[in-house]
């Protein structure tokens, strides 16, 4: 677990959190890794593996609506009828386990919270100081397997694609993909299907 000295108990509590969340939902066999920024803060007690939650999620919420349209029955753009976000996040941890099952994991470049008002120039030199972290980590879950890697916001693309890449892994998108919980929804949908599209997912998944 990362930690700072500066970190109170109630925050490390809440990473440990974070991480028994994860474990629930890791995958036998490993086919697809995504790797965002970092945690949502504390305070807004989220987290993509968290179920339960009433509001938000947007980082879950897009990826389903992606992987899994026609189970969330989202189509060109909107829900259809008899389909909303809310039933999504009653039936998240369903969806989770879909996940799971066809071998796809989410993880963060850096693993804790980003500083609350920290701009995207400190975002990057807290997130570079974790890189060896994140390279360990990846080694662990990919090992010497030709196991696709997504990486998602602009900060994890410019801070991780480079290295990741020296190290020998197939990061498969050639450039960022927006975060959707910065107003970037639209984008994020469109980046991430064209991705999955270039490597055949969609293909596969059928």
């Amino acid at each position: 677990m990362v930690t700072c000295r500066y970190m109170g108990r109630r925050s490390i509590d809440l990473l440990e959190r974070f991480e028994e969340a994860a474990k629930h939902y890791l995958p036998n066999t490993l086919r697809l890794l995504f790797i965002a920024e970092a945690p949502p803060a504390f305070k807004v007690n989220r987290l993509f593996y968290f179920t339960g939650l009433r509001d938000g999620d947007t980082l879950f919420l897009e990826m389903m609506k992606v992987l899994y349209p026609s189970a969330v029955g989202y189509h060109e753009g909107a829900f259809r009828p008899g389909y909303s976000a809310k039933q999504m996040r009653l039936g998240k941890q369903e969806l989770l386990r879909k996940f799971q099952n066809d071998g796809y994991q989410l993880i963060d470049a850096y693993e804790q919270p980003m500083p609350d008002g920290a701009n995207a120039a400190t975002k990057a030199v807290l997130m570079r100081s974790r890189l060896p972290a994140l390279q360990s980590k990846v080694r662990r879950l990919v090992g010497k397997r030709d196991v696709p890697i997504i990486l998602i916001g602009g900060i994890t693309y410019s801070v991780c694609a480079e290295a990741l890449r020296t190290d020998g892994y197939g990061v498969v998108n050639d450039t960022m993909i927006h975060h959707p919980a910065r107003g970037g929804q639209t984008l994020f949908r469109a980046k991430l299907s064209d991705v999955l599209t270039d490597f055949d997912y969609f293909a596969r998944s059928e």
